[in-house]
């Protein structure tokens, strides 16, 4: 699931659990030192228990004398790794093997006395089996769990204390480790294909370079038109003086020496060039329509692959004409190579031949899009090449093999705890109350794990619920002094607080089921008639799995999902950078065609200047009317075309005012608003004549979504030898386009808005 990119690992590190960062494998540690600690305290106290009542052979004594001072040493390395903020992994592993080794030793040497139940240790083992997840791999987890339920079982088995409890009890604590070994499985999957998904979208961070330098480098380019060939054109068109001639001729070089400095001013469609210029090499005669352009690494990829699709149409397709289209924006490309030619079956081709299957396939796969090759013999070939920018990325941890396995278990478990019950029904004292408080701990466990949008007054309402009917059901009993499965229903309880603390990301989770430890023994003893005292001490053990396991579900919840936003922020950052790379991308190649076009007359311009002509009327002149039309490049850089330019010289040059403002892009939404823009533009242009003022504002960007042309002029000018009155039909507006023409004396407004589909 998560193995691409890992590497092998050898010896050690194929049993020890791999990292999954460093603020999980601190919850790793801190749970497992936690077990730890708490099975030498059960263990301590059940040795001193059996040794004050005389349950322990001479052998035994020996065998505890040994086994439990190296527990103890054991889980004080682990301590100390863990208070000194340092990896704990070998410690807990070592930990763990010495627990499983005392369940080998108890399994060939302990010796059964009258009374004694299970080995001193045994809590100990069952802690350390469940926490292995901490340390090892899940097959090595796994493993040290089934060993320890099976030698637990047998060895419980053979003391007869318990009968046919003694598989249901090993079972028991057995599901429960996997249960912690599968979740947290799942956690640490999740969180490596995140961090997995995170370093693939890095692997573009060189070409996020690129992209925020041509952003930088295109803000300069403004810059140079706007402070260099704008103000010497300006300056050259005001020099009526001799003595402002040379500020002007000075201008006018420093802004020479400043466009040669640019360094390549390549046409913004050069990856159209690039396409038909392969076409041509390789002797085809293409159709080429591509709208946008794509950024560098983008381009790149499909070069390659079209370069061979266009091989294979040249080799093997028995035909010289070939349709390339495609369409780029900052998000998604496409691009199809389409020929009529004799075709072929792609499934005859053979696994060795790279070809369109290797290089097309590959070249795409490689950026992360994809190709499809779609052919017939007779009927052509079809080759078409996606990409799309990788989605924000989503975990759903519900959907892996681990957790729906860690939710199995843990309903064997609750349905081995709740079978449990059933032998110990002699010591229930009112069935009444024996049965309700049954429901109401059922209907809670149901609660926590299904009852949806869980919020505070929720929570204290499945947990009150349960800790209250802990305390009539444990007041219910006839306990014994011997400690067994009479309680069952406390470590029921684990169905409540693990849930609440998993779904709520809440540590007080664990602290809450630490608290009904004292709430629920103390006051079931004063219901009951018991000590206090005596009933804590005896059934401390049972509150053992709902403090562990919910303590292990908020920290490894909570822990998950910070080391998830963690690496979510990186990704998304990475992402948005890469998309404000292609949109940088986008505006340096605007630059780029702004700078293509002052190659033209403005740069003539600034060469005639530089080099000493005298600047009379006429060059003053063609200054203004150069001036403005490199003012409207900056202006409004994506509506402008052609007949637009032509109109407004022509106009400026009869004496009117033209003034176009609009920096917004064309997008898939606006493309008929734009084209019935250029449209009125360029007809009012043809109808303004000396003293009109013509203002075009090219905004759909804005919250009135309008793009206005207003034509304005002096009484009787607009209208002088045109005859008839402008009318909606002259300008020939697409559908999709809301229009509204004001037609009044010598001002006339036009009104374009774009309407949405249906």
């Amino acid at each position: 699931m998560i193995g691409v990119g890992r590497r092998r690992r050898s010896g050690l590190g194929r049993v020890l659990a791999p990292s999954a960062g460093r603020r999980l494998d601190r919850t790793a540690d801190f749970i497992g030192c936690f077990a730890a600690l708490l099975g030498l305290a059960l263990s301590t106290n059940a040795t001193v228990y059996q040794w004050r009542h005389h349950q322990m052979t001479p052998r035994d004594t020996w065998l505890i004398g040994v086994l439990l001072p190296a527990t103890a040493c054991t889980t004080a390395w682990v301590l100390t790794r863990v208070i000194r903020v340092r990896p704990a992994r070998t410690a807990l592993a070592a930990h763990t093997a010495l627990c499983l080794f005392g369940v080998l030793v108890a399994a060939l040497f302990w010796q059964v006395t009258p009374g004694q139940l299970t080995p001193s240790l045994a809590h100990s083992a069952v802690l350390g089996a469940a926490a292995a997840w901490s340390c090892f791999t899940w097959p090595v987890a796994v493993a040290d769990i089934l060993v320890t339920v099976v030698i637990g079982g047998t060895v419980l088995t053979g003391t007869d204390a318990l009968g046919t409890l003694s598989w249901a009890n090993s079972a028991y604590y057995g599901a429960i480790g996997m249960v912690a070994t599968m979740c947290w499985t799942a956690v640490v999957t999740t969180v490596r294909m995140a961090q997995w998904a995170s370093r693939e979208s890095r692997r573009s961070a060189e070409e996020l370079i690129r992209s925020e330098e041509a952003l930088a480098e295109s803000n300069r380019w403004d810059a140079l038109i706007h402070d260099k060939v704008l103000n010497a054109l300006g300056t050259a068109a005001k020099a009526v003086r001799p003595e402002i001639e040379g500020p002007a001729r000075t201008l006018a070089r420093d802004a020479l020496d400043a466009l040669r400095r640019t360094g390549d001013r390549t046409h913004p469609e050069r990856f159209t060039d690039q396409i038909r210029a392969a076409a041509r090499g390789l002797g085809l005669d293409a159709d080429v329509r591509i709208e946008g352009t794509p950024s560098a690494v983008v381009a790149e990829s499909f070069q390659r692959a079209a370069a061979e699709a266009l091989t294979n149409v040249a080799r093997h397709s028995g035909v010289a004409a070939v349709v390339v289209s495609g369409a780029f924006t900052a998000e998604e490309g496409d691009l199809i190579v389409r020929d009529e030619g004799r075709g072929f079956d792609p499934t005859m081709v053979p696994e060795n031949r790279r070809g369109l299957r290797g290089s097309v396939l590959g070249a795409m796969e490689s950026l992360g899009g994809h190709a499809d090759v779609t052919s017939s013999p007779g009927l052509g070939t079809t080759v078409t090449m996606s990409w799309r920018a990788p989605a924000p990325w989503t975990v759903r941890i519900n959907e892996l093999g681990f957790f729906r396995a860690m939710v199995a278990f843990f309903l064997l478990a609750l349905a081995i705890s709740l079978s449990l019950g059933v032998p110990c029904s002699p010591y229930v004292i009112d069935w009444r109350i024996g049965d309700a408080g049954l429901a109401v701990l059922v209907l809670s466990v149901v609660g926590a794990m299904a009852w949806p949008w869980l919020n505070w007054w929720k929570c204290t309402l499945l947990a009150s619920a349960t800790v209250t009917a802990q305390i009539f059901m444990l007041a219910n009993l006839n306990l014994t002094m011997e400690v067994g499965w009479q309680e069952w229903f406390i470590g029921f309880s684990l169905g409540v607080f693990t849930p609440l603390a998993w779904r709520t990301r809440r540590r007080r989770w664990c602290l809450y089921a630490a608290l009904s430890f004292p709430v629920v023994t103390i006051l079931g003893a004063l219901l009951g008639g018991y000590d206090p005292l005596w009933l804590m001490a005896s059934r401390a053990s049972s509150f053992t799995f709902p403090v562990v396991m919910s303590m292990a579900a908020a920290w490894a919840s909570s822990s998950m999902d910070s080391a998830l936003e963690v690496v979510r922020a990186s990704r998304t950052r990475t992402l948005d950078a890469l998309r404000r790379g292609a949109r940088a991308e986008a505006v340096r190649l605007e630059a780029e065609r702004r700078l293509a076009t002052i190659e033209g007359a403005p740069l003539s311009m600034l060469e005639r200047l530089a080099s000493g002509e005298r600047i009379d009327a006429g060059v003053r002149r063609e200054c203004v009317l150069l001036e403005a039309s490199t003012r409207d490049l900056l202006l409004a850089p994506y509506v402008l075309d052609e007949e637009m330019k032509e109109r407004f010289r022509a106009a400026r040059e009869r004496g009117a005012t033209i003034v176009i403002t609009g920096s917004d892009n064309v997008d898939a939404g606006h493309t008929r608003a734009a084209g019935a823009f250029r449209q009125a533009c360029s007809a009012l242009a043809a109808l303004a004549v000396e003293g009109a003022r013509l203002t075009c504002r090219w905004h759909p960007g804005s919250p009135s979504g309008e793009a206005t042309v207003a034509l304005s002029a002096p009484s009787g000018s607009v209208r002088r030898g045109l005859g008839a009155p402008l009318r909606l039909g002259d300008l020939e507006l697409p559908e999709g386009v809301e229009t509204e023409i004001i037609d009044a004396d010598d001002d006339i407004l036009v009104t374009l808005r774009a309407v949405e589909p249906g």
